[in-house]
Formats: C-alpha cells, sequence, structure tokens
C-alpha cells in the first residue's frame, strides 16, 4: 500500500523543464496543492518552459468521475498551459488509464499537449522535440 503523497518541484534551466515529482497514492487535492505550487513559478507562466510529471513512485487515487472537475480547475490557466508540454511518466497500468482520459481532454478543451511514456529519456526528449 501506497503512503501519503509527497511532491517536490525543480527547475532545470538547462533543458528548460519543470520537473515534478509525486510519490505514494495520489488524491486530487494533492494534485491541486501542488498546481497551486507550479503556478507561482515564473518560468512555467510565463516562460517557455514545459513540465515533466514523474509519477513512478505513485498511483492516482481519483475516481474518472473527478476528471471533469480537474480539467474545470485547470481551464483558467487556458492562457499560459496552451500550447506548452507536458509529459507524464507512469508505470502503474490503472494510473496510466486515468491519465489517458485526462490526456485527450486537456488538449481539446485547453489546447495542453500532454503525452505518456515509461522512461524519463523518452519524456524529456518529446519534451525537447
Amino acid at each position: 500500500m501506497l503512503n501519503k503523497t509527497e511532491f517536490s518541484i525543480a527547475i532545470d534551466h538547462h533543458f528548460k523543464i519543470i520537473r515534478y515529482k509525486h510519490t505514494g497514492s495520489i488524491k486530487k487535492e494533492d494534485l491541486d496543492a501542488a498546481w497551486s505550487e507550479l503556478i507561482q513559478i515564473k518560468e512555467f507562466t510565463q516562460l517557455d518552459y514545459n513540465l515533466l510529471s514523474d509519477y513512478r513512485e505513485s498511483k492516482f487515487d481519483i475516481p474518472l468521475t473527478s476528471i471533469d472537475a480537474i480539467l474545470e480547475d485547470v481551464k483558467p490557466m487556458k492562457p499560459f498551459l496552451e500550447g506548452k508540454k507536458q509529459s507524464f511518466i507512469i508505470d502503474d497500468p490503472m494510473s496510466m488509464a486515468i491519465a489517458m482520459l485526462f490526456m485527450k481532454d486537456a488538449f481539446n478543451k485547453i489546447g495542453f499537449k500532454i503525452e505518456s511514456f515509461s522512461t524519463e529519456k523518452a519524456a524529456v526528449a518529446w519534451l525537447l522535440f
């Protein structure tokens, strides 16, 4: 069983990537807390930095019915998310299924390009391309 979630955020100025890592069981409230910090980072909101989200040591504990609520929370961020890229690194099959539902809607409704990967190397390469 996974423990309470924790997250860390680091800025990679060389590759212009915000590196965001979660560990533990992730609920919607945990994502809200992380995004509250992410939107305070100038490199993410005002500059051309993309987002790498590493969920390899975590598992989403989010009902599928919450995906629309998460998208509604993200809609006000459209002005700086539109055209940005985010890589998910996920190794849990259920978390991957939840992420895939979110990824499609995030692009269609906000213009936020999200892809999922199993390795960090592939995730970074896509962000840089």
